[in-house]
């Protein structure tokens, strides 16, 4: 029916109820001149809405809306059955579900033997199947059909019935209303805002889609048992244009408006532009009566019209306040309780006697209510009042652009209120946030007063009991603000000072970590703070370089090392993370990539530090092209070249690995300017990059070439070192370079020589282990020297020595394995190594001449079981990471000797020993 149709019979038909009877004729004859068919239809009103007394007060809408529920009843009375036991498609009916405005629901289950399955088909109810519904229907399956979400009901299949009748199948919602699942479980208000976000979570859905659903409320809203909110029923949802973003109006303008009043937005109401807006206020009504048990308006009859008049008219009250109203303000239908609860009195209450204000009846189903919330009355009004009361009266707002923007939004400010943080709906004043920061953080707070009082030796921040709020949050921002510089005390002054002091590991962890505390009790105040985000980001590199970078003095923490790195990141990604970002930001960006690179190439997972370190050469790069003067942008791409270089060698590509680390070289050997403490940085790392370009070509066996480049390093760290010879980071650097110079020898047979610089190494690392236990690298070098002289003895003719050694560097090895799962590469190849080392020496110890059968027999023995499990090492390397041309060697060449092993266990067994 048309707009203008059914206003103009709607106005006849009132003008002709409040006329005589013995009047009316002329009047409809008057009205209607010309127009037959409307008489007709203006007369059938009238002549039902004579049928009871009551009706004369009912808008005319009430009088065509309780007709037409009356013809569906009868057609049902006569068919009682319905289409129970028709089939569908592969379905068969076994039972109704329900009832909706244009379709009957029924339950269905598989009826071509393919599988089991029970589902929801939707039909077009019978003597309903006009145009204008069928196209309404048709719709709601087309939408439906672009959803995929874990809130709204699924949709499985649909199509037309042999009748021509258009159905859909969904997934069968097994569940409760969410107003009667809330009582009936006796969800808190926490667990029923909750479950409430997921309704909201399935609007916003829909509303991304450009579909209004214009009929939210608890009956199409089901919760599984499982705890899941499902979304129903978009069958007088609204689509919204993409191109103009408004209203279809084929959709929209009808003179029978189709809607729930108690649940309708003001505009639905009123039949104006239907925006997303409605569903955010239909929202707001369903939280208020998830919340409350009530209704937002106090309505004294179940007249549409009243109810009408309140949405549109009359200011909702606050949720927290309508508790005292008892059941004035609720309409009258049943609310689900649970039967078992009981509200809790003292004992009988005469009616003589409200409470509260009132009745007792009342104030008994009130106390019911606040039961299912697992509350008194004055907890659940303490609860409400405030921010719930503003959030849902700004959900309620009469204005749609007073509401939420969108259901996201409305869903963010009530996770907000759950994590007491400051909501949107509330004044953002300063009283307000620092109040919300003070419950949050209130024995945080107390803690750190108490150590900044401690730290500042005297500085005594007092706090006292104020009642002027200006005051307040004068102290509480002074409070903050001395935290944060404390933090930063610890973290840039007091941790670098003692950076480079012998057995300083602990103590940094120690000292990084309480700042990085500190810092963290006040991250939730730094979305709009960079500031505080990049000294947080700082934070977390240093605690990652403590915990497990393997350059650096370390704790063996691989894995915690990457997961502080990866924080560090997300927190430069959302200050530099493009192009606009300041140079400083994105440089710092740069150095997180580079320290995530380093922690993956750690953990053999080379691919991904590979990937780590492609994004941060394009920004060191760029930095330079900005700034080609600025010798740290230069020092930088310096950096990514060398740990590029280093994970390349890893996997194998030698070739690509040196000619990055001549790049780096070159760079770092051009920077000759610079502060004295910038000078020491660039030397310290171009040594670094001699070090380990050397093993590069001992890979590709130029051992001559790995010495002189060892050499050069040497060189640049002692000059180093006599400029500073406190620095436990330069004392490392060189023991490093002693047993790499002797390794490289030992591999040219060189055993006197390499004996010399593996004993001048191993004093070093003896002591710098025994100054910090906790220095994991040291420990590491310690085992490797232990190996080296091992082997060196060995091949010099003294293998009960050599095994001696070998034997040391496992007991450290094994237990740097099992207190660092994470390093998946390192630790694991020192381990193969040791067990090698130890394997070779009973080969030795078995070719002794003149030693028994029997002992000969067991040191071949317990060649063969130390090769075996070296060679299980590389294959669980081999597994997880790509080895080097000198390492997989060394696993090729195992296979042999094991060989070896059993031809001589095989011979001396022939021989009867």
């Amino acid at each position: 029916m048309e707009a203008d149709r059914w206003q103009r019979i709607e106005g006849i038909y009132h003008a002709a109820m409040q006329c005589p009877p013995q009047e009316r004729g002329l009047l409809l004859a008057d009205a209607c001149a010309g127009d037959p068919s409307l008489l007709v239809e203006v007369e059938s009103l009238l002549r039902y809405g004579e049928r009871s007394s009551p009706l004369f007060e009912r808008p005319a809408i009430e009088v065509v809306a309780q007709a037409l529920a009356d013809d569906l009843l009868a057609r049902e009375a006569a068919n009682p059955s319905g289409r129970i036991g028709e089939r569908i498609a592969q379905y068969r009916i076994v039972g109704k579900l329900g009832t909706g405005g244009m379709g009957d629901v029924y339950r269905a289950v598989r009826a071509d033997d393919e599988y089991e399955k029970e589902v929801a088909i939707k039909l077009v109810r019978q003597g309903m199947d006009t145009g204008s519904v069928e196209a309404r229907f048709r719709r709601e399956r087309q939408i439906l059909a672009g959803f995929e979400h874990e809130n709204i009901a699924r949709l499985i299949d649909g199509g037309t019935t042999e009748e021509g009748c258009p159905y859909f199948v969904m997934e069968l919602i097994e569940g409760k209303p969410i107003d009667e699942y809330c009582d009936a479980a006796m969800l808190g208000i926490a667990a029923r805002i909750d479950l409430f976000r997921g309704v909201c979570s399935a609007v916003e859905y829909a509303h991304q889609r450009l579909v209004v659903h214009r009929d939210i409320k608890p009956g199409n809203i089901l919760v599984t048992a499982e705890g899941i909110p499902k979304l129903l029923d978009f069958g007088i949802a609204t689509i919204l244009s993409p191109d103009t973003f408004s209203l279809d109006p084929d959709l929209t303008e009808t003179g029978l408006r189709v809607m729930t009043p108690q649940f309708a937005s003001p505009e639905q109401i009123h039949g104006k532009l239907i925006t997303t807006a409605s569903d955010v206020y239909s929202l707001g009504v369903v939280l208020y009566r998830l919340l409350t048990g009530f209704m937002p308006y106090r309505v004294e009859t179940s007249s549409s019209y009243e109810l009408a008049r309140a949405v549109c008219d009359l200011e909702p009250e606050k949720p927290s306040s309508v508790l005292r109203r008892g059941g004035a303000t609720a309409p009258k239908q049943s609310t689900s309780k649970p039967q078992s609860v009981r509200p809790a009195t003292n004992g009988p209450l005469s009616n003589e006697q409200p409470r509260n204000g009132i009745s007792n009846a009342a104030s008994e189903a009130v106390d019911l209510l606040c039961a299912c919330r697992g509350a008194t009355q004055e907890k659940l009004r303490r609860t409400l009042s405030g921010d719930l009361d503003q959030i849902i009266l700004k959900a309620l707002r009469k204005e749609p652009d007073r509401r939420y923007t969108s259901a996201r939004e409305f869903a963010e400010d009530l996770r907000s209120y759950l994590r007491g943080l400051p909501v949107a709906a509330r004044g953002d004043t300063l009283g307000y946030r620092t109040g919300k920061f003070v419950r949050r953080n209130k024995f945080t707070l107390a803690a750190l007063a108490v150590f900044v009082l401690l730290a500042l030796a005297g500085v005594a921040v007092i706090l006292r009991e104020s009642r002027r709020a200006r005051v307040q949050e004068e102290r509480a921002e002074r409070r903050f603000n001395d935290v944060r510089s404390l933090a930063n005390s610890l973290l840039f002054e007091i941790h670098d000072s003692i950076s480079d002091l012998p057995g300083s590991t602990a103590a940094r962890k120690l000292l990084v970590e309480r700042a990085l505390h500190y810092l963290d009790s006040l991250s939730q105040e730094s979305a709009n703070a960079p500031g505080l985000e990049r000294e947080l980001a700082t934070a977390y590199e240093r605690v990652g370089d403590v915990q497990g970078n393997p350059h650096l003095a370390n704790l063996g923490d691989t894995t915690g090392a990457i997961a502080s790195y990866r924080k560090a990141l997300h927190l430069r990604l959302a200050i530099g993370g493009d192009t606009s970002s300041s140079f400083e930001d994105r440089a710092a960006l740069a150095r997180t990539y580079m320290h995530l690179g380093l922690g993956m190439e750690a953990a053999g997972n080379f691919a991904a530090s590979m990937d780590a370190l492609q994004q941060a050469f394009p920004i060191a790069q760029a930095l330079v092209i900005e700034r080609p003067s600025d010798l740290q942008t230069r020092e930088r791409l310096a950096g990514v070249y060398f740990l590029a270089a280093g994970t390349l060698a890893d996997m194998g590509d030698l070739t690509g690995s040196i000619d990055d680390y001549r790049k780096s070289a070159a760079l770092r050997e051009a920077i000759n300017d610079g502060p004295r403490e910038f000078q020491t940085q660039v030397k310290t790392r171009l040594a670094g990059v001699y070090g380990y370009m050397a093993g590069d070509f001992r890979e590709l066996e130029d051992l001559d070439s790995s010495i002189a480049l060892e050499g050069k390093a040497h060189d640049i760290l002692v000059r180093l070192a006599a400029v500073d010879p406190q620095s436990a980071r330069l004392r490392q650097f060189l023991l490093e370079n002693e047993y790499w110079t002797g390794f490289y020898n030992g591999e040219k047979g060189l055993q006197a020589q390499a004996l010399v610089h593996f004993r001048r190494a191993l004093a070093g690392y003896r002591k710098l282990s025994h100054d910090d236990a906790h220095d994991v690298l040291a420990r590491r070098y310690l085992g490797k020297c232990y190996v080296g002289i091992g082997a060196a003895l060995t091949a010099s003719g003294k293998p009960d020595e050599g095994a001696e050694n070998a034997r040391r560097a496992l007991q450290i090895f094994d237990s740097l394995a099992a207190g660092d799962h994470g390093d998946n590469f390192f630790k694991p190849v020192d381990l193969a190594y040791a067990r090698l080392a130890l394997a070779d020496a009973y080969v030795r110890l078995a070719r002794t001449p003149g030693i028994a059968d029997a002992a000969r027999k067991e040191n071949w023995q317990q060649a063969r079981n130390w090769y075996q499990r070296s060679q299980d090492v590389w294959m669980s390397i081999q597994h997880r990471a790509t080895l080097g041309r000198f390492d997989t060697l060394q696993s090729k060449q195992i296979v042999h000797r094991i060989a070896a092993c059993d031809d001589a266990l095989a011979k001396l067994e022939a021989s009867g020993s």
